[in-house]
């Protein structure tokens, strides 16, 4: 008699891994061990990491128009004009 349910992941990782990954791989099943949990967690992990290695920091334009009625109106015009509204 067992305490606790359990959808017995870890006894099957423990007695019948290689059958189950066998299954899980002729089925285009993920499988959903606690090793392989563990270990695609750690891969997705290690994607971000080369991603983030990739990412750089741009600077703002040093010359930023600022926002007025005028400027916004003028930028309509030009944008009616340009799209022949």
């Amino acid at each position: 008699i067992v305490n606790e349910t359990s959808t017995l992941r870890h006894h099957a990782e423990a007695k019948f891994v290689g059958k189950y990954q066998t299954w899980a791989k002729d089925n285009a099943f993920t499988s959903k061990l606690p090793g392989d949990v563990t270990a695609e967690k750690k891969k997705a992990m290690q994607a971000q990491q080369q991603i983030d290695a990739h990412l750089t920091e741009r600077k703002l334009l040093e010359h930023t128009i600022p926002y007025t009625h005028q400027n916004f109106r003028k930028a309509a015009i030009e944008w009616l004009v340009a799209t022949d509204q």
